[in-house]
């Protein structure tokens, strides 16, 4: 087995993909979802990627009607760096959304019951104005207590282009407020070298949550409520996203997946739209949905019925602040776990279909 340390390094590596990517080139992340309420999306099959041919999709927005897309018009951004929260000063507090609408401290009695006996001060207070993010506050300095170069790691990731995010933007104009209109995630793979980020890297996108596994436009992510005004990109409230996270030592590959409820996600588009700064993504992951994850890396590992394992559980548990549809029942024990990051993009492509995640096994 490991030795404990590394053990435990390795697991704080793998904790930190579970939310959001993996760490230079041991992992590589997709993210997908769904939108909210009201889109719906028809599309042709077609081949993509350099020399492809380009698909025919069409897009109703949600409630109020949106824009109608034909042959994947659109821009296409890639996210270029990531940020956690991390510091010393409490920079989680600024990182995501007030999701339940309230701003708590570790004395509020509108909030549900902490989880696996915590303190009422591990997921409590919130942070600035209610934001809800204790990932950031709990999770990400365990983290980096135990792999301090965590974050320039997984930035090292993206630009020597090993994973990155894409969201495209169908159809909106180069300039002007866009009420509603469709907006699509998509997970892209290994790009296979170190991407320029202007406009030209063609990224391979991750194939789990496409609606045709030969089509790289058929992204089953779909945010039928996005909206533009005055540059302010707005995803719209209550998305549904999906993360997978391929994940390999020498000698064994798994793969984790985790949903992320209640979500929103904004940013600050330039000008000509062809890169966004300011970027913040909120909501909540179901806590035993990330333990069944953990329990999987756990295998992974070699690290099953071992104290590390059962360590890591107890404060992951720990850390449950919400209930994991976004909302508060002080009846009810946390079920949820808050998360917020920041993000930038610069205008990229959607290329080909990339490899399928792998998977492994789990501990019991």
């Amino acid at each position: 087995m490991l030795g404990s340390y590394r053990s435990q390094v390795a697991l704080a590596i793998a904790l930190g993909a579970l939310f959001t990517v993996g760490c230079d080139g041991d992992t590589t992340q997709t993210t997908s979802g769904t939108g909210g309420q009201g889109g719906e999306t028809t599309s042709t099959s077609t081949t993509g990627g350099s020399g492809g041919t380009t698909t025919s999709t069409s897009s109703t927005g949600g409630t109020g009607g949106g824009l109608t897309c034909e042959n994947n018009e659109g821009v296409v951004l890639a996210v270029t760096s990531l940020s956690f929260g991390e510091g010393d000063s409490g920079q989680w507090k600024s990182v995501g959304y007030n999701l339940d609408g309230l701003e708590t401290t570790a004395v509020s009695k509108d909030v549900c019951q902490p989880n696996s006996g915590a303190a009422t001060s591990t997921p409590y207070p919130d942070g600035d104005m209610g934001i809800d993010n204790s990932f950031g506050k709990n999770l990400v300095p365990l983290i980096l207590s135990l792999y301090p170069t965590w974050v320039d790691d997984v930035n090292n990731g993206i630009q020597k282009g090993i994973f990155t995010s894409l969201l495209k933007l169908d159809c909106v104009p180069p300039t002007g407020d866009v009420p509603s209109f469709t907006s699509r995630l998509y997970g892209a793979t290994d790009l296979g070298t170190a991407p320029k980020f202007d406009g030209t890297d063609q990224w391979p996108v991750a194939p789990e949550l496409l609606s045709d596994p030969n089509d790289p436009f058929s992204s089953t992510v779909i945010f039928a409520g996005s909206s533009i005004k005055d540059n302010l990109y707005d995803s719209g409230p209550n998305q549904t996203y999906i993360l997978t996270v391929p994940l390999k030592t020498q000698t064994q590959t798994t793969s984790i997946k985790l949903t992320l409820y209640a979500a929103r996600t904004t940013m600050t588009l330039a000008e000509d739209r062809k890169s966004a700064t300011s970027g913040t993504i909120g909501g909540v992951v179901n806590t035993e949905d990330v333990v069944a994850e953990v329990k999987k890396i756990g295998a992974l590992l070699d690290l099953c019925d071992t104290a590390i394992l059962d360590s890591m559980l107890s404060q992951v548990r720990q850390a449950s602040d919400i209930m994991a549809d976004g909302t508060q029942d002080p009846n009810q024990t946390c079920d949820g776990i808050s998360i917020g990051l920041k993000f930038e993009m610069k205008e990229a492509q959607i290329g080909s279909v990339g490899p399928a995640s792998p998977v492994g096994d789990s501990c019991l």
